[in-house]
């Protein structure tokens, strides 16, 4: 490395391309029961993703307390709104 020269520490972001929203949108369709979180991210969707989709209105989320073996697990679950199933259908 040349004398003078910092190198950057900081780790570059993925860039969130439409496709990733196009297909969480598909996959919270998909299940007309609700979405689960965990369901998404096995299908590495991010959570920023999911928080966009939200404030934009393309999604409602609810968060559950659940009664587990090992004491209570926060669940949540996601709808796709009638605006999102719109915008699916307008991308084709």
């Amino acid at each position: 490395m040349a004398y003078g020269v910092k190198r950057s520490r900081r780790k570059r972001t993925p860039q969130r391309t439409p496709d990733v929203r196009r297909r969480a949108l598909k996959i919270i369709a998909a299940h007309p029961g609700g979405c689960t979180e965990a369901i998404l991210a096995a299908q590495n969707i991010p959570a920023d993703v999911l928080i966009e989709l939200v404030s934009s209105g393309l999604v409602m989320a609810r968060s559950e307390l659940l009664d587990d073996e090992d004491g209570a697990v926060e669940a949540t679950t996601l709808w796709i709104t009638a605006a999102g199933e719109w915008v699916l259908a307008a991308q084709g």
